[in-house]
């Protein structure tokens, strides 16, 4: 979970009508240790609140890192590989196409082969995190199980060079479960709609007063419902991911959970949250993250020099002031807090 965004949560199912008599459907539910929420206009006011519970359950049991019976889990128990079947086969080969596309276009700052170091650093139990920091030669070993070049789909097989090697999803699967999830509410005619997953959003048409959706940046602060700005989205995804709310304390120093590729230590920069806009939910969560892990220069050089992908950044000035940065493809949909 980003919690980047500011997203209204309503439990369970909740049916109003619009002005123009088509209801507007709000399903909510646990999912991958945060929430869905979903919003869609239905004239029939149809409940797919099963269906997308389904849906869920099925994409935890290959992604979730967290369940050692997940389709994922096996793979990183194993150790040379596994082999994929039916619809875990078919999203596998989705994510790492999106994957390959991401690491290639970042340089190696998006690498979900990173499972290695993130257990070494505890960002999955923060029981076991780190006292003193490690040295060089602890990390060097680390970084050479964590190549994402080791990890390879071949036809049908999900395959490993190196036994140790894991794969973690975390900073893609949300952003991709909404996609899934978006194609659902398509194929059963639903135009217009919102899904939002831990912070990862996909939206498409228009909401029950006919305007584009609207999304709330928070401010990078613990425990703010501030807003920074608000982003309206007309047929896009978006992804915000920040260190601020997801850290360990190791030698007395905060550290986030965003780990560098290049030296296998959690991203020191001034960044503090980046938010990313795309056609797809599966690339806005890929991008957000390497925007983290690169910094502020080199996240504003791959924005620009990608095709489809927009960016608005909340960083820490040489005096810690917040600031901004945005794309200028994004500036028709941005507004900023205390800006006109």
């Amino acid at each position: 979970m980003k919690n980047g965004l500011l997203f209204a949560i309503v439990l369970g199912v909740l049916v109003s009508c619009t002005s123009n008599q088509t209801a507007e459907v709000r399903l909510s539910g646990p999912t991958m240790g945060s929430s869905y929420n979903i919003t869609y206009l239905d004239r029939e006011a149809r409940n797919f609140g099963p269906q997308i519970d389904s849906l869920l359950l099925v994409f935890n049991e290959v992604f979730s890192t967290y369940d050692s019976s997940s389709v994922i889990s096996y793979f990183n128990q194993s150790d040379t590989g596994i082999a994929l079947i039916g619809e875990s086969l078919q999203w596998f080969r989705e994510l790492m196409q999106a994957t390959d596309s991401v690491y290639q276009a970042s340089s190696g700052a998006f690498n979900p082969a990173l499972g290695p170091l993130i257990s070494f650093w505890g960002f999955y139990d923060k029981a076991q995190s780190l006292q003193i920091l490690p040295d060089s030669a602890e990390l060097d070993s680390l970084l050479k199980i964590s190549r994402y070049e080791n990890i390879t789909l071949q036809q049908q097989f999900l395959l490993k060079s190196v036994p140790q090697s894991r794969l973690d999803v975390n900073a893609i699967a949300p952003g991709f479960a909404c996609d899934i999830l978006g194609n659902y509410l398509e194929a059963q005619g639903v135009e217009n709609y919102i899904v939002e997953i831990g912070g990862e959003i996909r939206a498409r048409g228009a909401n029950g007063s006919g305007k584009p959706w609207s999304v709330g940046i928070r401010i990078p602060e613990e425990l703010s419902d501030e807003l920074a700005s608000t982003i309206r989205l007309a047929n896009r995804s978006l992804a915000t991911s920040g260190n601020y709310n997801k850290y360990i304390v190791v030698d007395g120093r905060k550290l986030g959970h965003t780990i560098d590729a290049v030296n296998g230590v959690p991203a020191v920069n001034s960044l503090l949250s980046t938010t990313t806009v795309t056609d797809l939910g599966i690339y806005a969560d890929a991008y957000a993250t390497a925007c983290l892990a690169l910094g502020l220069e080199k996240a504003k050089e791959l924005v620009n020099a990608t095709e489809g992908l927009e960016a608005y950044l909340l960083y820490a000035d040489e005096n810690n002031q917040l600031k901004s940065w945005y794309s200028e493809g994004l500036k028709p949909y941005l507004n900023e807090a205390g800006k006109e």
